[in-house]
């Protein structure tokens, strides 16, 4: 289960993508636009998910986050899901578990 900040930080990094001026990317595109999209505009994205994250964890960078969301991409089964479902796989693949989330 996430913790109270990481889903805070989810849901200001939605609100900052989905009301950011006109881009080629947001976050309910498909992982094939992404895949797609400009180094400029895939950069856009992940420099806004690591301002969002970084609260959380510093390891929550735009790097981090421009890797991994390519990593997710490039999954065979993922092609239908969207970057923001990337987006929550990446943060979650970094945040610990709690003991008590079996």
């Amino acid at each position: 289960m996430i913790d109270e900040r990481a889903a805070r930080a989810v849901l200001v990094a939605t609100t900052l993508l989905t009301s950011a001026p006109a881009q080629a990317l947001s976050m309910n595109d498909p992982l094939t636009e992404w895949s797609k999209g400009t180094a400029m505009d895939r950069m856009q994205i992940a420099s806004r998910l690591g301002k969002s994250f970084n609260g959380v964890s510093e390891s929550f960078t735009a790097g981090y986050f421009l890797k991994c969301i390519d990593d997710v991409a490039s999954y065979g089964n993922a092609k239908a899901a969207r970057i923001e479902d990337a987006m929550r796989e990446c943060v979650a693949a970094r945040m610990p578990r709690s003991p008590d989330a079996e």
